[in-house]
């Protein structure tokens, strides 16, 4: 249950930095892909293989992955949120134009 919350504090984090673009709420991302994308990297370390071949530590590996794959996706969806994710051709080629803006600010007619 520990790297569920990890996990979970990890998201709640990165929900409360806010989706501006400052410098908390980037390092704040960054770290949310970061710790998961290390620990996923060094779970053999947690689940060590057993030598007499008696426990089964594929299953709990893979739940310990698909837990911190949810945080590495979270933090995706964090950095889309910002605007920092190249999502359209623009961003690839100079010579496109950039997409039209979705939503437009007016100021008071009073």
């Amino acid at each position: 249950m520990a790297p569920a919350k990890q996990v979970a504090m990890l998201c709640f984090m990165m929900w409360m930095s806010g989706s501006t673009l400052h410098l908390f709420s980037i390092m704040t991302t960054l770290s949310g892909i970061y710790q998961p994308l290390s620990a996923i990297l060094k779970n053999r370390a947690v689940f060590p293989d057993d030598p007499e071949k008696q426990l089964d530590t594929w299953t709990p590996r893979l739940t310990y992955c698909l837990i911190h794959g949810l945080g590495i996706a979270f933090a995706v969806w964090k950095i889309n949120g910002m605007g920092l994710l190249p999502t359209h051709l623009s961003d690839w080629v100079s010579s496109m134009r950039p997409p039209a803006a979705a939503e437009h600010a007016a100021a008071s007619l009073l």
